[in-house]
Formats: structure tokens, sequence, C-alpha cells
């Protein structure tokens, strides 16, 4: 049989028969990847390898896998199969019924969105920063005025005490948003 021409979908057929199992897909890429090697020759719409040069260079160039023995691998027993299937089917069923809760409570509007608060937090946020800054200025400028103070001096200081409030509430926003996503702890630990 060595020196015959076959078309790449007999010759993955032969491959795997003799103990080298490979499809016609993955061993037409190989006959690509290693076409110096072997020689195709077009034959209509298929193309023809030689069967005997493949094997060889396959043999040479291949690792095969030895076959999984089936006698080494212990028998899983029945029941247990049997019980994963119900412990499976038992998790499907909660979860199920979660999502439905969560379903009617989002219809009841009990439930919001987190874009929509993130987004809204967001706003909230920019509006305060905002205004701040003009109330900053504002009292920046009149308090020069009422006290003869620099204007440039004091919205550096003020900017500062701005800042370090600021600080403090993005550091009680984290501990809040931390509470919340561990409930049990969150109510454990001790107001500041």
């Amino acid at each position: 049989m060595d020196g015959d021409w076959l078309s790449i979908t007999e010759a993955a057929a032969r491959l795997t028969a003799a103990g080298d199992p490979v499809d016609r897909s993955t061993l037409s890429r190989y006959l690509k990847q290693h076409s110096e090697a072997l020689a195709v020759r077009p034959d209509g719409k298929s193309n023809l390898v030689e069967f005997g040069a493949l094997k060889t260079h396959r043999a040479e160039n291949i690792r095969l896998k030895a076959p999984i023995q089936s006698a080494r691998l212990p028998a899983v027993p029945p029941a247990r199969v049997a019980s994963s299937q119900s412990e499976a089917s038992a998790r499907k069923l909660a979860a199920d019924a979660e999502m439905r809760e969560m379903d009617l409570a989002e219809r009841r509007g009990q439930l919001v969105p987190a874009s929509e608060v993130d987004r809204a937090g967001r706003a909230a946020i920019a509006l305060m920063q905002a205004s701040l800054e003009q109330a900053l200025e504002r009292e920046a400028s009149s308090a020069a005025l009422k006290y003869g103070w620099d204007e440039r001096t004091l919205r550096i200081v003020l900017k500062g005490f701005q800042r370090l409030g600021l600080d403090e509430f993005h550091r009680q926003m984290l501990k809040s948003i931390e509470a919340m996503t561990r409930p049990e702890e969150g109510q454990a630990a001790p107001e500041d």
C-alpha cells in the first residue's frame, strides 16, 4: 500500500485506522505546513498525497498519545452520579426562583439597575464638586474683601480644605459600598 496516492480524506481514514487519529481538516493543515517535504498533486476537485511518505513523515514528526487504559480508572458509583444530578437540579431550581424574585422586585420598582445607580452617583458627585468650586470662588473673594486677606492665598487654603473634605467623603463612600457588598461584615462593623 506504500506508494499509493490517496485523497486527503482517504489518507486521514487510513492513518486513523493505523492508530494515528487525525481528521481530514487537520491533515490538510498538516500537509500545508509541511508542503516542502510532502508532495501533493491535484486531481480534479481533490488533492492526492502519497500515503507511504505521509505515514513515514508523521511517524517521525508526530508524537502519538498512548491510549488511556480504561481499566485503571476507578468506576464512578451510580449513586454519586444520581446525587450530583439531583444537586445540580436543586441548584438550578434555586437559581430560577432567585431570578423570578429579582424580576418581580424589578417590576415593583424595588430594584434599580446598577448602571442607573452608577450614573446617578457620578452626576451627584460632579454636581457637588461644581457647587463646591463655585462656593469656594465666591467665599474667597468675599473673605478677601471683608478681612483684607490675599485672595490667591485664601483660594489655595480653601482648595486644600476642599480636597481634604472630598477625600474623607470618598473614604466614607468606599466604606459604605464595602458594607453593602458584604452585609454580614457591614452590620458587625462599628460606625465611625
